[in-house]
């Protein structure tokens, strides 16, 4: 009689183990597969923030202002913070700002493919707004930022003021970046007018997955450079001084 019971026990767990339950158990997602397919989801919707571009020869500058104060160029589409908060710790974000201010936060210009990679044209926070557009390698097979570089900006501050601006070359294996610093310093209390100013020029590379910057800077380009800039072009590491004609001195010397 205990046998038959022993034996009505193991059917009636096998009939538990054949019914809906067993089919939950036997399914292969688990959380980790769903946080996975959630965040990879968030950057592909992150990704479509940026319009695709042409970035061949692409000059990439900080937005300018017109006489009303309204920001031109490169001014993007204004990213919410939500996306920004899986980003990686070493870019720093910690300036959100809200969709109508286009003076702060983080705004997304465009994206070309490299490789393996998504290139975003990202502007955000500079010296006193958000000036500054950066350059971030999105890792497609990961769906996470990689590397990045800062391409351009554009601030001034009692008499010292600079002014970056990069030009985009793609390849096959690798992206080409020239960039340009230009340089002016003015003595606020010096009456002649003087300002002096200089240029620096510098060439990275994006290849293997990462940024070059070490500069490279034995390969300036400087017909390059004279093409784009014309008469702001100055010869690099020199300096070139101007007297400006609202000066109060009778004489330069």
């Amino acid at each position: 009689m205990k046998y038959c019971i022993f034996l009505l026990m193991i059917f009636a767990a096998g009939c538990a183990g054949a019914s809906g339950t067993q089919h939950e158990t036997d399914s292969t997602a688990t959380p980790a597969d769903s946080t996975e397919a959630i965040r990879m989801a968030q950057g592909e919707a992150f990704l479509q923030l940026f319009p695709q571009i042409q970035p061949n020869d692409i000059e990439v500058a900080s937005p300018k202002y017109d006489s009303n104060g309204v920001m031109l160029g490169m001014v993007g589409k204004w990213i919410d913070s939500n996306y920004l908060k899986t980003l990686p710790a070493e870019l720093n974000i910690s300036e959100y700002a809200t969709p109508d201010n286009p003076h702060g936060g983080y705004h997304a210009i465009g994206r070309f493919t490299q490789g393996d990679h998504e290139m975003l044209l990202v502007r955000g926070p500079g010296e006193y707004a958000s000036t500054r557009i950066f350059l971030w390698a999105w890792h497609k097979p990961s769906g996470q930022v990689r590397d990045h570089i800062m391409v351009a900006d554009n601030w001034g501050d009692a008499g010292d003021a600079q002014d970056t601006y990069s030009w985009l070359h793609t390849g096959e294996k690798e992206l080409e970046v020239r960039m340009a610093v230009l340089e002016s310093h003015m003595d606020i209390e010096d009456t002649t007018g003087r300002e002096e100013s200089f240029n620096d020029y510098a060439i990275f590379l994006f290849r293997n997955g990462a940024f070059d910057t070490s500069g490279m800077k034995q390969r300036r380009n400087e017909a390059f450079f004279r093409s784009k800039l014309k008469d702001k072009y100055l010869e690099p590491d020199s300096v070139y001084v101007e007297y400006h004609p609202n000066s109060n001195s009778e004489s330069h010397e």
